[in-house]
């Protein structure tokens, strides 16, 4: 019984030890806008460029939204092969070639690594 006892109280100060934030009481750290040598000479052009991602975001984009787009390109094109029928007796073949093949690839194979506002 005071072996179990033991063990609990190890595991449980183990488990917050873990889970307790590194930094309580401070916010995030503000992101570093991306500054080029245009920016420099012209400081309306520093405000209109865009923060940087940081790099967990970077990360998930690379290692769990790219492959997640391209399952759904996969995907949108076996459902627009599907509709195809349907979409050519409706003539609205060009909104489901859009929403089903050309959305998902842009995501995937156009958008700007860490940008997951799109």
């Amino acid at each position: 019984m005071k072996r179990t006892v033991c063990l609990l109280m190890i595991a449980s100060l183990m488990i917050a030890g873990i889970t307790l934030p590194a930094r309580a009481g401070e916010g995030p750290p503000p992101p570093f806008p991306i500054q080029s040598q245009d920016s420099a000479k012209n400081p309306q052009a520093a405000a209109v460029e865009k923060e940087a991602p940081p790099g967990e975001l970077i990360l998930a984009d690379v290692l769990i939204l790219r492959p997640l787009g391209i399952v759904a390109c996969g995907v949108g094109l076996v459902g627009s092969i599907i509709t195809l029928p349907f979409a050519a007796t409706s003539q609205s073949g060009d909104r489901v070639g859009k929403a089903l093949i050309e959305k998902p690839f842009n995501y995937t194979f156009q958008r700007p690594v860490g940008e997951v506002d799109y």
